[in-house]
């Protein structure tokens, strides 16, 4: 994923309220952007799993019929 859309997800992410991220020193003496997940981030991924899991179920459906 390119920097170009992965930052602005990020950023759209921690404003919603599904991550925090803070900047930690990493091994080689860089800082390094730590995101985790919120409870809320966490419901929201919940949800978009289900969705997810409900549309593979429906191409499966189109691509192998019974």
């Amino acid at each position: 994923m390119e920097h170009g859309a992965l930052y602005p997800a990020l950023a759209r992410l921690e404003k919603s309220g599904c991550i925090t991220s803070k900047w930690e020193p990493g091994d080689r003496g860089r800082e390094m952007r730590m995101d985790r997940l919120t409870a809320r981030g966490r419901k929201q991924l919940a949800i978009e799993q289900s969705r997810w899991d409900a549309v593979v179920r429906a191409m499966a459906r189109v691509l192998k019929p019974a």
